[in-house]
């Protein structure tokens, strides 16, 4: 606790820092920098659109937006959290008809995260468009390649309507989505849409059912959607009011209920699902750079529990939310860029039923029935100085990430750890993570540019995931690398 509290106030200082060199009249005068939550709340809405590429599958158990995997090791989130663009990054994402970018690193000692994206428009006349967007995720929440394709025409005034579709291998997750839009991400926009989510997916289901081939494995478990899924998404952009700016975006997946047959009537069992996300965002862009706060919230429930007359042995609940608010400041001054973000986060994950899944702790641990209530305040910590032209030339920097995790559940008796139920099932919570950062690249044109990072170890890995010292492993500097790309043409 006492090391988070030396870190936020060197981060408060630093801020002060921002903003005080914002007011100077010393330096030359360079364009702000504004953020965006689009690109948080694309991959929220990945969960949803590609559910069959999501780890576990279609039928996984643990809630939508796998939050917790005890694949995962005790640095997931520091390691996205370096590895990943921020939400400046995402807003030159955004502005950009046509872009590739690519991130990657290392995860463990066998995987890495990796994100491409591309995106591309192609205008028919001045009021035609066809749109390309592609998406291209491995990490141990996911593992998916998939596009969009879609068609918007131009109204006069402003006004918009659209559609698109999901492509991708599993014929029973496919989406179709229309929208309205009025304005423009970059003037202001209302955006209004809804998706028929997995639109094919009884017909494509129900022909694996009837069919003959039962050396097919994929055959073995099928379903149908009682109540099928459709998401109803709404976008808000203010303009630039001033020195103020807005982003208020909403999704809400409606009630949604099928009935899974595992490999025979005998096992049946129904899911019933609710899911939904808001994201906030208010800016304001000083001589230098922004300031600005946000919130963010994902939150999905899933009950399972045996069909009428079904032999199947497991009747629980899932609750998995998460409620997190920011704020970052950024400023230019010459050819240094400082940038401050700080997430304040109350995480939320709830296994409760008469019979909850015995197969979820690691292989060491013998199979249990394990219901939990794990509820956590978590500080997380980005501050970046780099240095180079937005032009051309060679980019370096010095960035630090932290990742202090607050359990607050009950105390085990025996070992005093917090929340010992959950951390039994996934050994992934430690208290503290620290990393320096250390960054070089080059930038091509204002357009393109390359870079890499390497990370020193500051926590030296003292504790292990479940909440007791480590015993075991020798600690090392080396705390993982990473590579960036960025273009848009």
């Amino acid at each position: 606790m006492r090391t988070s509290t030396r870190a936020f106030k060197t981060c408060i200082l630093l801020i002060l820092w921002i903003c005080y060199l914002g007011t100077s009249r010393t330096f030359a005068q360079s364009a702000a920098q504004h953020a965006t939550l689009m690109g948080w709340e694309q991959r929220t809405l990945n969960f949803m659109l590609d559910r069959s590429h999501n780890y576990g599958g279609t039928n996984y158990g643990r809630g939508l937006f796998r939050d917790n995997i005890n694949l995962m090791s005790p640095e997931h989130e520091i390691d996205l959290l370096t590895y990943g663009f921020t939400l400046v990054d995402d807003f030159h994402w955004e502005t950009s008809d046509e872009a590739y970018r690519l991130s990657f690193g290392s995860l463990n000692a066998r995987d890495f995260a990796v994100e491409n994206k591309i995106k591309s428009t192609y205008s028919f006349d001045s009021r035609n468009d066809f749109i390309i967007n592609g998406t291209h995720e491995e990490n141990l929440r996911a593992s998916r390649l998939f596009f969009q394709l879609g068609y918007e025409h131009h109204f006069k005034g402003k006004h918009h309507v659209g559609g698109s579709h999901t492509f991708l291998n599993d014929k029973s997750d496919l989406d179709l989505t229309a929208y309205y839009r009025y304005g423009s991400f970059e003037e202001g926009m209302v955006y209004a849409g809804i998706t028929f989510l997995d639109w094919t997916g009884n017909v494509v289901q129900g022909l694996a059912d009837d069919s003959d081939n039962r050396y097919n494995d994929t055959y073995d478990l099928t379903f149908q959607y009682e109540k099928s899924p459709k998401l109803l998404n709404l976008k808000l952009v203010s303009p630039q009011m001033g020195n103020f700016r807005g982003e208020l975006l909403a999704g809400l997946q409606t009630y949604t209920r099928k009935l899974v047959n595992p490999s025979g009537d005998s096992l049946d069992f129904r899911d019933e699902e609710w899911a939904h996300y808001i994201g906030a965002l208010v800016e304001y862009e000083y001589a230098k750079g922004i300031v600005g706060l946000t919130f963010q919230r994902r939150f999905s429930k899933l009950r399972r529990q045996p069909a009428r007359g079904s032999q199947f042995d497991e009747d629980f609940n899932n609750w998995q939310f998460s409620d997190r608010g920011g704020f970052f400041a950024t400023g230019r001054f010459g050819l240094f860029q400082l940038e401050q973000w700080l997430w304040l986060e109350r995480n939320v994950d709830r296994l409760q039923g008469e019979r909850v899944p015995d197969d979820l702790a690691p292989d060491y641990l013998s199979n249990e029935r394990r219901p939990f209530n794990f509820i956590e305040r978590r500080l997380k910590i980005k501050s970046r100085l780099l240095y180079g032209s937005l032009k051309k030339g060679l980019q370096t920097g010095i960035e630090f990430h932290a990742d202090y995790r607050y359990p607050q559940g009950e105390k085990a008796p025996g070992n005093g750890v917090r929340n010992f139920d959950f951390r039994n099932v996934y050994p992934i919570v430690r208290n503290r993570n620290e990393r320096m950062t250390f960054t070089i690249g080059y930038r091509v044109n204002e357009n393109f540019y390359l870079l890499g990072g390497i990370s020193y170890d500051l926590d030296k890995d003292k504790q292990s995931g479940i909440g007791l010292p480590r015993i075991t492993g020798t600690p090392t500097w080396f705390d993982g690398g990473f590579g960036r790309i960025s273009l848009s043409w």
